[in-house]
């Protein structure tokens, strides 16, 4: 076994460096990975080992890159409305909505303002309807269009879904929360997970053509890119799941080596510290977040998932994010075990030590 005190690392100066470099290490950009790579740093010096050497991420075949534009693009067939039946719509607001729609602007609509658009064609269309069978007894005409419009609702009914779905998957806003994760996000502390959980099931109930929300898509949408929740906290589970399992199994063959009764009681006491200090203080408050994160947005994975609007990449892509959870959880959980059990030997808690 070595002998700590018998060079200039002595016992007393690796304490104060591990104390130290927590000042150190906050003056960077958070980031979970960083504080990984600094925590195993930490307990490198301590055991006088390079654990990095020792480790090499899991494999990260299964990483999820959010499919591609064609993928997930859904494109209605629509329907086509001659003059004369334009016309003929100039009675009610249906005519003032298709005219709209033929503008330049209206036929390069983002996908949230064509739902908003097939929203409102669909209740005007049920008032036309309405109105042309009022007046059906008068003109044969307005019968004609009565049922041409009726064959409109069925087309349109069947296919706002996917007006929906393009909103949802394909939005610039909902794309960059899916995708472009703002790592310092998962240590703000006035993060608002419930807050940007209701968001997503507000989106969803955009589903239902009827629903008449009191704040409008484009609010949800600008508020769910601002935070991009959903990225942020499923690349940092995947970064725990690929980069602690390793370090784990290296830490294992390390504490198995301490003599934590004899020889080296105090290289135990300080690699408790080190413990506490990184990963009980700094890497299991993100994870807690993680947690709450995942549990708040399953009901919201599963609605999705069981739509038969929702494109088959994007459900994939869910999956393997709720794969990724679990990995990241059995790794958290083997750190933890790990730990307890190594204390345990030592008769430690995993509190730090006074001073420290």
């Amino acid at each position: 076994m070595r002998e700590f005190c018998s060079d200039c690392w002595s016992v007393c100066s690796r304490v104060f460096c591990a104390v130290i470099l927590v000042g150190v290490s906050a003056c960077s950009s958070p980031n979970i990975l960083n504080d990984i790579s600094e925590y195993q740093q930490r307990l490198s010096r301590v055991l006088d080992t390079d654990l990095s050497s020792q480790t090499r991420p899991v494999n990260t075949a299964n990483h999820a890159v959010y499919p591609e534009r064609d993928t997930l693009l859904q494109p209605p067939s629509g329907i086509d409305i001659n003059l004369t039946r334009f016309h003929q719509l100039q009675q009610c607001e249906l005519g003032n909505l298709v005219a709209e729609h033929n503008t330049a602007l209206g036929k390069i609509q983002h996908f949230s303002q064509r739902l908003r658009y097939e929203q409102q064609f669909l209740a005007a269309l049920t008032d036309c309807i309405e109105l042309a069978e009022s007046r059906a007894t008068q003109r044969s005409s307005y019968a004609e269009l009565a049922a041409t419009m009726t064959r409109w609702q069925t087309i349109k009914e069947a296919e706002y879904t996917l007006h929906w779905s393009n909103m949802l998957v394909l939005s610039d806003e909902t794309k960059a929360a899916f995708s472009r994760a703002r790592p310092a996000l998962l240590y703000e502390e006035n993060i608002d997970i419930a807050g940007q959980v209701s968001l997503f099931k507000h989106l969803s109930r955009f589903a239902d053509h009827h629903y008449q929300p009191k704040q409008s898509i484009e609010a949800d949408l600008q508020a769910i890119s601002a935070t991009r929740l959903p990225a942020t906290m499923w690349q940092a589970q995947q970064q725990v799941a690929t980069h602690l399992p390793p370090l784990t199994a290296a830490l294992k063959a390390q504490l198995a080596n301490i003599d934590c009764t004899h020889s080296t009681p105090a290289e135990a006491t300080i690699l408790r510290n080190v413990f506490y200090l990184f990963f009980i203080e700094k890497i299991q408050p993100a994870g807690a977040r993680l947690n709450d994160f995942a549990y708040q947005f399953a009901p919201v994975i599963h609605a999705w998932q069981a739509s038969p609007a929702l494109p088959d990449s994007f459900k994939r892509y869910l999956r393997l994010q709720q794969q990724g959870f679990t990995a990241y959880q059995q790794a958290m959980q083997q750190h933890v075990l790990l730990w307890q059990t190594f204390l345990g030997r030592c008769g430690l808690s995993p509190v730090a030590s006074a001073g420290t």
